[in-house]
């Protein structure tokens, strides 16, 4: 039975997924430096470069807006290490590093597989963001505040372009259409809300959506879980003394 959790830090967070067969569709992640490490089973991740199957031990990395999807291959389990761009900037590797293995060893207690994502990390740090572009200023809006109504007849007219050449150009940029994009930066919104103490209508009013039920489709449909189970999760991470170490 699929167990996850979530322990978020200061501009990062680390989440376990045990036993899943979860899959997720293409997504990127925002400002976020991305690093997981399959502890049991296997995932297949799709990424404009093609498939690549990772099992056991295997690591995988991504810098801010790279897209991929995840499909489960066999039951996994999997720890994910997330990093805000922003501590990566502020402090540099050295300080998003410090800041990292505290909440590792807060969510794992597993030193082997905190190294790993350590490292993976270090290896992320000299990327540069590949997705800078004359769009950066509508990507920075759509993150910033998701949640104000923005049509694409808006997002064209605030870029002086045509909606088709947006989408087009959109697309290259982020890997995403503006309203994916959009979309997901709601679920994203509603997530940092529901881990405080939002309830699940109020997350749902504050991150853009115009009812809950239509929160609930789309964020079962990017995080795996409905908010309600997404808030039981959180800070509440599954043992894997069961797994590997």
């Amino acid at each position: 039975m699929t167990a996850v959790g979530y322990l978020r830090g200061e501009r990062a967070e680390v989440i376990v997924c045990r036993g899943s067969a979860l899959s997720y569709p293409r997504h990127n992640h925002v400002s976020t430096l991305t690093v997981g490490l399959v502890l049991e089973g296997a995932v297949e991740l799709a990424t404009d470069q093609g498939k690549k199957l990772c099992r056991e031990n295997g690591l995988f990395a991504f810098p801010p807006y790279v897209p991929h999807g995840l499909k489960a291959r066999a039951p996994y389990t999997l720890v994910s290490l997330c990093v805000s761009k922003e501590l990566m900037a502020r402090g540099g590797p050295g300080e998003a590093r410090v800041a990292a293995a505290a909440l590792l060893r807060r969510a794992l207690g597993q030193p082997e597989a905190e190294k790993r994502l350590l490292e993976g990390l270090s290896a992320l740090s000299g990327e540069r963001d590949r997705r800078e572009g004359p769009l950066a200023g509508l990507r920075a809006r759509l993150e910033a505040e998701p949640e104000l109504p923005c049509s694409l007849e808006d997002m064209a007219a605030l870029v002086c372009m045509s909606k088709y050449h947006l989408v087009r150009a959109f697309r290259r940029e982020a890997g995403l259409t503006p309203h994916q994009f959009q979309l997901q930066n709601r679920v994203r919104k509603g997530q940092r809300l529901l881990g405080g103490p939002a309830t699940v209508a109020e997350a749902a009013a504050a991150a853009g959506f115009c009812d809950q039920s239509h929160f609930d489709r789309h964020f079962k449909r990017l995080v795996g879980l409905t908010p309600a189970d997404y808030k039981r999760s959180c800070g509440a991470l599954p043992s894997l003394k069961a797994g590997p170490g």
